[in-house]
């Protein structure tokens, strides 16, 4: 028979655990014939000997790990270059004089744009960009840019939604002036909360001296118990925790954005796992997230069991396996290395513990450099002992673990989220996988 450990109720009293110490009543206890044990009685040949929070591992090995924050709030700010192109939101018939387009702001008086689709090129006359002037097109569509289509030369076409725009550069004559330029202004910074967790554990003193058979039972046991399912519960909030700040009994309470939340608009939705899952899908969702200037030229895919299976098979399939799987003792987890078409390394590594039950196909895309752990200043991950009011102090004992936590990161297009099932997010890249919305 197997039977898988179970969780017990605090605070322990002085009698020893069943199965365990003489005063045991479980199946089979008996006065006359006492057990017969191959070794040890708490020798337990354990079925998993993975690190169960070889996520949380991973985090506490970044470069940037340590950093004591002294606001609950922590902003950034990542910048793009901006694209010198828009599009058409609107239809354009070929005798319209007035167009739409997705970004009017690109475009001044003078500048002369380009249809690639239709190969049409016209000048700018004007901008409108709030819509006030009430301009619209023959189908009375509103519009934002009045063009001169018959000044210059080529052809001038219907061109639909969609149709891309480019700006060129400005009209100018031999005795002309100077058109005006654009001007930018920073984006939406990002942020993030740093999250504050605590639990406590409690126990009579006369427990706490017990002479116990082993660990089990004792004040040690506990304090390395709650601690190893703390990390455990701390790899769950890592991936799906939600940013929020609410004003409670409490004061504030602050909640931090996990990483599925951060990457929600970089995800490969790969549907039923070992379908979609090829090659070229892979390679080419993972080569897009070296695209930034911030991201380094390897990545570290965290998966479950069974992503790291389909995983590895598609890479041994398509050769282009660059290191079999090897076991990482410094996280306890099983990993290959494998290269991309775009010449990236990628290292995949099997955290069935952080990935168990439905997230076993899942995974993530991890740009070491990018990310951030952190915590509140003062709220380290720490022990208090002794807690407990004086006169209940003398027969019992309770201490408190608290700490905080935020994983912040800094360039999210340098991540991502690889998810098979049936229940996919959402894909940021035509044609890898099923799109649907988070």
């Amino acid at each position: 028979m197997i039977s898988g450990k179970t969780f017990g109720a605090m605070p322990l009293s002085t009698i020893n655990p069943s199965k365990i110490g003489a005063q045991a009543t479980d199946v089979f206890d008996s006065q006359y014939r006492p057990f017969q044990w191959m070794t040890d009685p708490l020798n337990e040949n354990m079925q998993q000997p993975e690190n169960e929070a070889a996520l949380y591992s991973l985090l506490q090995k970044l470069p940037m790990k340590g950093n004591a924050w002294t606001n609950p709030t922590l902003w950034w700010r990542v910048e793009n270059r901006l694209d010198m192109f828009t599009s058409l939101t609107v239809a354009l018939a070929a005798a319209d004089t007035y167009a739409k387009v997705a970004e009017p702001l690109l475009l001044k008086p003078g500048y002369i744009i380009y249809i690639p689709q239709t190969g049409e090129q016209a000048l700018v006359l004007d901008v409108d960009a709030d819509l006030s002037e009430g301009w619209t097109n023959d189908a009375s569509a509103a519009c934002n840019i009045k063009l001169d289509r018959t000044t210059l030369v080529g052809p001038h076409l219907a061109a639909g939604i969609g149709s891309e725009v480019r700006a060129g550069v400005p009209q100018m004559g031999e005795f002309g002036e100077p058109k005006d330029g654009v001007f930018t202004i920073p984006g939406d910074p990002m942020y993030n909360f740093i999250q504050l967790f605590g639990l406590k554990i409690s126990m009579s003193k006369m427990q706490h001296h017990s002479l116990m058979a082993g660990d089990y039972g004792t004040h040690q046991q506990l304090v390395k118990e709650n601690e190893a399912y703390l990390s455990q519960m701390l790899q769950n909030t890592i991936l799906f925790g939600r940013r929020q700040s609410v004003s409670t009994d409490e004061g504030m309470v602050y909640t931090t954005n996990g990483l599925i939340a951060q990457l929600k608009d970089n995800v490969l939705a790969a549907g039923s796992v070992g379908n979609t899952l090829t090659y070229g899908n892979l390679s080419e969702f993972i080569d897009g997230t070296c695209e930034s200037a911030n991201s380094s030229s390897t990545k570290y895919c965290p998966v479950g069991e069974q992503l790291f299976m389909n995983w590895l098979n598609t890479a041994r399939q398509e050769a282009h396996l660059v290191q079999d799987v090897k076991y990482n003792p410094a996280l306890g987890v099983d990993e290959f290395v494998m290269s991309t078409a775009g010449g990236k390394s990628i290292t995949v590594a099997k955290m069935r513990f952080a990935f168990m039950g439905t997230l076993k196909d899942w995974g993530l895309v991890l740009d070491m450099s990018n990310l951030a752990l952190g915590e509140y200043e003062g709220f380290g991950w720490k022990w208090y002992s002794d807690l407990e009011a004086p006169m209940q102090g003398l027969t019992k004992m309770t201490d408190a673990l608290l700490g905080s936590i935020s994983v912040t990161i800094k360039d999210p297009s340098t991540c991502g989220v690889i998810k098979g099932g049936v229940n996919p997010l959402i894909a940021n890249r035509t044609g890898l996988g099923i799109v649907e919305n988070y």
